[in-house]
């Protein structure tokens, strides 16, 4: 099975690449990021359609084996809280998020070891479609 294409910013891959060479930053991010880029199509932050999950999208996802719904924000590592909804983009979620269409069903394995499968029901807020190209 071949992997889906993802959709990822300039700004947002420069700002990952900076994230992952962080003095102190864990190994385990330049191998994430560097699994991302093999099916990852860079374009410009004023091309990126509305319906992709860029950096600092809300999404809220539902959940194919509960069909509970929740909300996230895909955030650097700097500001992630879990508890507040703020999803480390380099956590097995935040990668699988990071660049997929609104309709898509994502699956990640997270610390737990039990494999989640999500559909990305809604895009809440992305930064390009509100004309923010700094965020």
């Amino acid at each position: 099975m071949s992997k889906k294409i993802r959709y990822l910013t300039e700004l947002d891959l420069a700002r990952l690449e900076k994230c992952a060479a962080e003095t102190g930053a864990a190994p385990a991010r330049q191998l994430m990021l560097d699994e991302l880029l093999e099916r990852a199509e860079i374009v410009d932050p004023r091309e990126i359609a509305a319906n992709i999950v860029t950096m600092n999208s809300q999404v809220t996802l539902v959940s194919d084996r509960t069909g509970e719904a929740v909300t996230w924000t895909v955030v650097y590592p700097a500001n992630a809280s879990v508890n507040q909804g703020r999803l480390n983009v380099f956590s097995p979620a935040g990668l699988a998020l990071l660049g997929a269409k609104r309709g898509e069903t994502v699956r990640f394995t997270p610390p737990s070891g039990a494999v989640e499968t999500l559909k990305i029901s809604r895009i809440l807020f992305q930064p390009e479609a509100a004309d923010d190209f700094a965020l």
